[in-house]
């Protein structure tokens, strides 16, 4: 391959190093583009690029970046590094929603189910107005896929329906999810049915939830730990 004469690894990256120091984004990011038309997979140079293509309000080539410094991580078998760099770009494009998806799929493959789940709601939480409040419903129906009665991500996802013209599906996630829980999450999903359909009969249920006492954990004779009673019978215990 016949090179550019001018083409000096080490200086260039030098004078990327202080433009970016400098604040001369454009400079830094020209320099860089340089070198990687030479080793367009360097991942430590996509890694250095992406946070300035971002600065330039340019977020789909800071994206490319950020996956191509990720993906050559994850194929040298350090998953905990590509999640790394994953967060850095969550960090300045929040509102990219194949970030989110990337770190819940490290997080789930992992085994990390609540740390997935955790993503999840937080890139939805990102996205969840106007224009992108399909971005944010998508990422909390990835959630259900990964635990479908998770209270947070369907509590979430029916409020975002609710919002966006879907409410017959939002009214039969909050009736469903109302079978399913008890205490302060059933007086919040109380609370959501009203605002979706204001009518006595939810008015009814709302107050019913909320002036329902809590249950009194019941303690054994030798104070082991106590249990409280949930739905169905069933007993947990408390610690």
């Amino acid at each position: 391959m016949i090179r550019d004469p001018r083409y000096d690894r080490s200086r260039l990256l030098e004078e990327a190093a202080r433009a970016a120091a400098g604040k001369r984004t454009a400079r830094a990011i020209a320099l860089y583009r340089w070198v990687l038309a030479i080793e367009p997979h360097n991942a430590d140079i996509h890694l250095k690029l992406a946070p300035l293509l971002a600065r330039r309000r340019q977020g789909f080539d800071a994206w490319q970046s950020f996956q191509s410094a990720a993906r050559a991580f994850l194929r040298h078998g350090q998953p905990d590094r590509a999640l790394a760099i994953y967060r850095q770009a969550a960090a300045v494009l929040p509102r990219e929603v194949q970030v989110w998806q990337a770190i819940a799929r490290i997080q789930h493959r992992a085994g990390r189910t609540r740390d997935a789940l955790e993503a999840l709601l937080e890139g939805s939480r990102a996205l969840r107005r106007g224009r992108l409040r399909p971005r944010a419903i998508h990422l909390l129906r990835l959630a259900r896929e990964i635990d479908p009665w998770h209270f947070e991500s369907v509590h979430e996802l029916a409020r975002l329906l609710a919002r966006s013209q879907q409410r017959e599906e939002a009214r039969i996630l909050l009736r469903e999810l109302s079978r399913r829980c008890g205490g302060r999450r059933l007086r919040r999903v109380r609370a959501e049915q009203v605002r979706l359909s204001p009518t006595p009969a939810q008015l009814w249920r709302f107050v019913s939830a909320a002036l329902r006492p809590a249950p009194e954990p019941m303690r054994s004779p030798d104070s082991g730990p106590a249990v409280v009673p949930l739905r169905g019978g069933r007993l947990a215990r408390v610690r």
